[in-house]
């Protein structure tokens, strides 16, 4: 009764395997109607390899840095830009050059770049390993160092008043006895 179960299972798996073989292991072969079927012919498709890598990097690709002007040629229109490299976690120093096309943002045009600015730049790799800057963004100064403006409780016109940081309130110690 056991076995009458089993057969058609095993049946089945079976046939599943070796159809599974045979398309695999398929090749596709032509003959031509004047030669023999022991004598196949090329097969019908065949495969271009090509021994030449592919390139590592699409020239179209845009990249970003993020760093600090060292040095400016304001003949050549070239940045030297020091940056954090995140795979070695080493500052390292990168030429970009800035051409027509490329854009600003806080700032108007290259000659208002200065050293020490902070830059925050969008660029691309041309074959020649040469970096151009398609977008140049001027860092801004943070913001969270100025002194919020309040309003002072004996002004009643509702005016906001600047604190100086020098008489910023600060809590006062308790004095236990």
């Amino acid at each position: 009764m056991v076995l009458k179960k089993i057969m058609p299972v095993f049946m089945f798996v079976a046939l599943i395997a070796a159809t599974t073989l045979i398309a695999f292991a398929a090749e596709e072969v032509t003959i031509d109607p004047g030669s023999s079927i022991d004598k196949p012919t090329e097969p019908a498709v065949s495969v271009a390899v090509s021994s030449s890598p592919a390139p590592l990097q699409n020239e179209n690709d845009t990249q970003w840095a993020w760093g600090e002007v060292v040095n400016l040629d304001s003949a050549g229109k070239v940045i030297t830009l020091k940056y954090l490299d995140y795979e070695t976690d080493q500052e390292k120093d990168m030429l970009l050059i800035v051409d027509e096309k490329t854009t600003f943002e806080n700032i108007k045009d290259f000659a208002e770049i200065k050293v020490k600015d902070t830059l925050s730049i969008d660029y691309t790799v041309l074959p020649d390993g040469k970096n151009v800057a398609k977008n140049i963004g001027l860092e801004s100064p943070d913001s969270s160092a100025a002194v919020p403006a309040q309003v002072v409780e004996g002004n009643k016109s509702g005016a906001v008043v600047e604190e100086p940081a020098a008489a910023a309130k600060t809590p006062e110690p308790s004095i236990q006895q």
